[in-house]
């Protein structure tokens, strides 16, 4: 997929997710929801707006406070029972906590019970699962990716087994959809599974019992050398285990030379604030400021490097995007604002507010803001909400603006300015501002391109075509053998031609395909390498088409420039 139209995708997701929708079940017409939801509602209430002990609940305000969530409660009733149609209750309450929520902030949510194993799994780093990566093809659940050491890989299967039956439950032609896959694979650790599955070829079916494990969820999503001296690592996230394996990479790609480390945080949309100020620590000596944070009722808070850190002599170029948001930008401010390290790419998010989880007694959870974190210039780089702004549409205005295109020197013309060290200037209000400008990337695109990348063509072909010629790929042992070994043939890419046009009914344009051949090959090559490999290989594979990449690479080669 072009990093144009990823990168407008990647957005969305990220904007939509820290507004996370409610899941709405039915009622059931009676009036037991009141003896639930209750506490939840008082609850949320009590935090949102105060931090009062219980000896102050029986104040005049207090009783008000109890008084408009009687008649919420009231109001509810009524429409309940005399209501034209017929209404679910709970997701009327559900409705009116996220509307109160919104008119804070956009990053304050609430999460019901049944969301919060979910919503918490990218964060903690890990689940309980059976540790397969998977499609659904012709609504058949295949299995592309078995991970290693997982119990799925202990009990035998293999990729591009077809899982046709869990726990007794037929599966294949039912509609399935990746939703009830994870109702049905994930799990508590530890917990039974049985797995029918046909292998490819076969019209035999086997039985496979065994025991749900900890599925690891890795958040540096590669780790590559580029150069004989520099490496390149891509953070996707900050999990609880981010600055764990963050270290690891380094470490590994220091004893294959690296002197020198690209630090990809692209479409990486945040996540847990102290892993952010760890990996940032890495690269700043003792005593230096990462971040700091305050808010009305939170005093503020600074945060300074330690005299631990593999990468505080090693030159560093950090690429950023519209979507590295949040502790990512946590960590491209302080080295910028350190003047440690180049920044790379376009101008980022702007999310500069800290939420607090908070547990509620029926289990769901409370993400509120409850601070502003500021760069160690002392910019908030949050950029403007409330009334009269659609905080969603930011990205469109960029993209209408043409400042994905080029550099647009009037976007920080009234926003405040700070200084850093060395005397560079820096901009508050809105996001970070990159040291050196790259736009988006739009060589070889075409109107065919655009179509089979919002296709389901690379995948479905590549499954199939792997599934036929496994025993070809066999001799690659690695992702790193494999890029550097396999090349898409144009007899190969005519063949995925003819299947885009078969089954995805995407009728080839032969000037588009030869205008937009490189891409099409590196995308399929890219599709190849994640079914035979990790995901990070599809990194790996798309590096010689990165501009990102190629400029930081000039960069950290030049010799007069102190990182």
């Amino acid at each position: 997929m072009s990093e144009e139209y990823t990168e407008i995708k990647i957005e969305q997701y990220i904007q939509k997710s820290s507004r996370r929708p409610s899941n709405n079940p039915g009622g059931d017409g009676s009036n037991k929801w009141v003896i639930y939801i209750m506490p939840l509602i008082l609850a949320g209430v009590a935090i949102l707006f105060y931090n009062i002990g219980a000896s102050k609940f029986k104040s005049k305000e207090a009783r008000e406070r109890e008084e408009q969530v009687s008649r919420i409660t009231e109001i509810i009733q009524i429409v309940e029972e005399n209501y034209v149609d017929s209404v679910d209750a709970e997701a009327l309450y559900l409705s009116s906590i996220n509307g109160m929520l919104k008119k804070l902030d956009p990053h304050s949510v609430y999460i019901p019970l049944e969301d919060v194993e979910a919503s918490n799994e990218q964060l903690q780093g890990h689940f309980g699962g059976v540790g397969i990566r998977f499609i659904i093809l012709r609504d058949t659940l295949m299995v592309t990716n078995v991970i290693d050491g997982a119990p799925a890989a202990n009990a035998g299967l293999k990729s591009g087994d077809r899982i046709v039956a869990v726990d007794g439950e037929d599966i294949a032609g039912i509609g399935l959809d990746i939703e009830g896959v994870h109702d049905r694979l994930k799990g508590e650790y530890g917990s039974p599974i049985r797995l029918s599955v046909m292998r490819s070829g076969s019209n035999k079916v086997k039985e496979y019992d065994f025991l749900r494990g900890d599925i690891p969820l890795y958040s540096v999503d590669g780790a590559y050398m580029i150069t004989d001296e520099i490496g390149v690592i891509k953070i996707t996230s900050f999990s609880g285990y981010t600055d764990t394996e963050f270290d690891k990479a380094v470490t590994e790609l220091k004893k294959k030379g690296m002197k020198k480390v690209i630090l990809d945080l692209r479409y990486n949309g945040g996540g847990y604030m102290h892993t952010a100020i760890n990996v940032a620590d890495e690269f700043l000596k003792q005593g230096k400021l990462i971040v700091y944070t305050e808010g009305v009722h939170v005093e503020k808070q600074e945060t300074f490097a330690t005299s631990f850190g593999q990468c505080e002599n090693m030159p560093v170029a950090v690429l950023v995007n519209s979507s590295t948001a949040s502790a990512s930008e946590i960590v491209s401010g302080a080295l910028q604002d350190n003047d440690r390290a180049v920044i790379i790419g376009r101008r980022t998010f702007g999310k500069g507010l800290v939420q607090r989880p908070m547990e509620l007694p029926d289990g769901s959870e409370l993400r509120l803001t409850i601070s502003r974190y500021y760069t160690p210039t002392g910019r908030s780089i949050q950029k403007p909400y409330g009334d009269g702004i659609d905080y969603e549409a930011d990205f469109y205005e960029r993209y209408e603006n043409g400042e994905l295109q080029e550099m647009d020197s009037t976007i920080f013309e009234n926003a405040p300015k700070f200084t850093t060290p060395k005397g560079k200037t820096v901009y508050g209000g809105g996001g970070i501002m990159p040291d050196i400008f790259v736009p988006i990337d739009t060589s070889g695109g075409s109107y065919y391109l655009t179509n089979i990348n919002y296709s389901d063509a690379y995948r479905n072909f590549c499954f199939d075509y792997l599934d036929k010629h496994r025993s070809k790929f066999e001799k690659y042992k690695t992702d790193v053998q494999f890029n550097d070994q396999f090349q898409v043939s144009d007899e190969l890419l005519e063949e995925f031609i003819d299947y885009a046009s078969k089954h995805e009914d995407i009728a080839p344009i032969r000037k588009d395909i030869e205008y937009s051949k490189a891409r099409l090959k590196s995308n399929l090559k890219a599709e190849l390498a994640t079914y035979l490999f990790e995901f990070s290989a599809r990194y790996l594979v798309n590096i010689p088409f990165d501009r990102e990449i190629q400029v930081a690479v000039e960069q950290l080669e030049e010799p007069e420039r102190e990182l």
